[in-house]
């Protein structure tokens, strides 16, 4: 009687391989090692710290050289000073400053509104139908370092058609007119702007020239 044997698949048994495969193996598993330990060491980490280290100080000190040689050259130019209150406002006509706020032209002239009053009484001056006199109470100090000039022919009063009113004629009336002068550094002086306009002018702008080379400065009146 015969006995049946099953067949065999032919990669059964599995194939154990031959001693070159197992050495491929080993090689394989060496390469990884290898790998792994040739990466950063501790020394060279330091190395490139360093270095970092070294080109920041440089720029450092570059730039502090560079300030240096700026400020020798000119002091001025290396810090920039912080603006004067009220010398960034009241630069336009259309963006004019608040009545109680002070402005300051470019000769660090300070400009103060004190009092303003309308349809003013002068003796001297005849009153006339359908015009009044208003007078306004100014201070000016001088903030800067050298003598300034001032000159009450430097004020106009703009109405809301931008149509101005120069000083009156008849100014030198009032008793502490403006007139013109000199401001010593940290001097500091109260006088009377006279005008002569319409009656009933509302929302009425003091423009201030304040000299030649200066950029007027502009306060709302009400």
């Amino acid at each position: 009687m015969s006995q049946y044997y099953p067949q065999q698949n032919p990669y059964y048994p599995p194939s154990q391989g031959p001693e070159t495969d197992y050495d491929e193996y080993e090689y394989e598993d060496d390469d990884y090692y290898e790998d792994e330990s040739g990466g950063d060491t501790v020394p060279q980490r330091l190395l490139i710290f360093i270095t970092g280290g070294c080109l920041v100080f440089i720029c450092m000190a570059c730039c502090v050289l560079m300030f240096m040689g700026l400020w020798i050259l000119d002091p001025g130019s290396a810090l920039v000073s912080t603006p004067i209150p009220g010398s960034d406002i009241g630069l336009t006509f259309e963006e004019p400053a608040f009545p109680d706020e002070s402005v300051v032209n470019d000769e660090n002239v300070q400009l103060t509104i004190l009092e303003v009053n309308r349809n003013v009484t002068v003796p001297g001056i005849p009153p006339a139908e359908g015009r009044e006199l208003v007078v306004i109470t100014i201070e000016l100090v001088n903030l800067g370092s050298e003598e300034a000039n001032f000159n009450e022919g430097d004020f106009i009063l703009i109405n809301e058609f931008e149509e101005a009113y120069s000083i009156s004629p008849s100014a030198s009336a009032v008793d502490g007119a403006l007139g013109r002068g000199k401001l010593g550094p940290d001097e500091g002086l109260e006088g009377r702007l006279v005008f002569d306009l319409l009656a009933g002018e509302f929302n009425m702008v003091l423009g201030w020239e304040g000299g030649r080379d200066t950029t007027p400065r502009y306060i709302y009146m009400e």
